[in-house]
This record gives C-alpha cells, sequence and structure tokens, in this order.
C-alpha cells in the first residue's frame, strides 16, 4: 500500500507541476502576427499612457495643494478650530483651487487616448 502511495503521490505531483508550467507567461513579450492582437496590444499602450499622464497630474496637483492644505490648516488651527475639520476644509478649498488645471491636463490626456485609440481602430483590418 505504501508503494502505491508513493508513486501515486509522484505521478500526481509531475502532472500538476507541468501544467503549472504550461501556464506561465513567455519570458519576453511576444509579436503575434495576429492583427487582433496588435490592435489590442497597441490599445493598451495608449490606455497606459494615459494612465501614467494622469498619475503625473495627479501627483503635480498634491504637490501643489500640499502648502496650500499645510498653511490653511496651521492658521485655522491657531484660531482654535478642530484640526481634523481644519485640514478637511482646506483640502476641500485647495481641491477646488486647483481643479480647473488638473481637470484641463486630464481632458487633454483623455483627448489623445481616445484619438490614438480611434486611429488604432480606423486602421484595424475589418473582422468577420
Amino acid at each position: 500500500m505504501n508503494k502505491i502511495a508513493a508513486l501515486l503521490i509522484t505521478a500526481l505531483f509531475a502532472v500538476l507541476s507541468s501544467t503549472a508550467y504550461a501556464q506561465q507567461p513567455a519570458a519576453g513579450k511576444s509579436q503575434s502576427s495576429d492583427p487582433i492582437v496588435q490592435q489590442r496590444e497597441a490599445e493598451a499602450a495608449a490606455k497606459k499612457a494615459y494612465r501614467a499622464k494622469v498619475s503625473v497630474a495627479k501627483k503635480e496637483r498634491a504637490a501643489k495643494m500640499k502648502p496650500m492644505v499645510d498653511a490653511s490648516v496651521k492658521k485655522d488651527t491657531a484660531k482654535g478650530v478642530d484640526p481634523l475639520v481644519a485640514k478637511r476644509d482646506a483640502e476641500s478649498k485647495a481641491k477646488a483651487a486647483t481643479r480647473a488645471d488638473y481637470d484641463a491636463k486630464v481632458k487633454a490626456a483623455k483627448a489623445e487616448r481616445d484619438a490614438k485609440i480611434a486611429e488604432i481602430r480606423k486602421n484595424a483590418p475589418a473582422t468577420k
């Protein structure tokens, strides 16, 4: 019985490890000749560039907001306002003050992404 169990466990381990190996992604980025795959990869690249631009815009906005919030919180806490309330109000005012610039950057990035995706889809071969 022990020999059969050991053999069974060994066989199961071999089968399970080979299927896990087969599911691992390829080491390098594969260049597919399939036009649909190429289209999807190009769209993914455009979306990734958009996310990077929005991330930069968010970081710039946060960098602009931090000194505004800190100064406002310091001023309000000196007046005797609760620090948590002062911070909440200061963040709200700072977001409102930086909203136009942030929205403009995001809108430009979105327009660029949408234009790239439209161009990719326009040049894509028709599917059946």
